[in-house]
């Protein structure tokens, strides 16, 4: 399936979810969404778990409270109704929804292929003056660059971390700071040669 229509079936995807009230109706969405996450590799549907699961534990919590209604439970100040259960439990399936298609869509299409399709979609911005061909392959570069530059981050903070024996909390947090805003300032004094280097030094290594 070529990604603009993928693209355009995620953003239906999505205001369908906002248009949908019942919780029962979301569930039966979720069920079928589930089997269509075979197509998308384990590893991808695993990364990011964990602050999605924090993520929709707070979207779900601060929704159940404070809500007027058929009380459900009730044990001093927390009080649990009805209509409170009902709008946390359709938000919160709304953005685990969102984020699983989300996932389907980048998890099967390449990120080359969904810059380029979005590209060609607000290409009639450019009528107005909007730079939409450049800020695209700008966001192509980097998307295509962000699994290098993480890589490279780590290893030099691993690197940065043995040679000065760095220990405790904010110390490591300084020097995570540091190799980030050395290579920050590289990238800004020399996008190309600086992403240039790091693909050669990837493919060396």
């Amino acid at each position: 399936m070529p990604a603009t229509i993928k693209i355009l079936l995620y953003v239906l995807f999505v205001i369908s979810l906002f248009i949908i009230k019942s919780p029962d109706v979301l569930v039966v969405l979720t069920l079928a969404i589930l089997p269509l996450l075979l197509a998308v590799p384990f590893r991808f549907v695993r990364q990011g778990w964990v602050p999605i699961s924090f993520l929709l534990m707070f979207t779900f919590l601060s929704n159940l409270l404070f809500h007027q209604g058929k009380v459900l439970y009730h044990s001093g100040m927390l009080i649990i109704t009805e209509e409170g259960l009902t709008t946390a439990a359709v938000r919160t399936l709304r953005v685990f929804l969102m984020i699983m298609g989300a996932k389907i869509v980048i998890g099967t299409t390449s990120i080359e292929s969904l810059v380029a399709a979005m590209g060609r979609m607000f290409r009639p911005l450019e009528r107005f003056g909007l730079p939409v061909g450049e800020f695209f392959t700008t966001m192509g570069l980097v998307m295509k660059s962000l699994p290098k530059l993480t890589k490279e981050i780590a290893g030099l903070y691993k690197e940065k971390m043995k040679e000065e024996n760095v220990s405790g909390f904010w110390n490591r947090t300084r020097t995570a700071a540091m190799v980030f805003s050395a290579l920050f300032v590289r990238g800004l004094e020399s996008p190309e040669k600086f992403l240039n280097d790091k693909s050669e030094r990837t493919h060396d290594g």
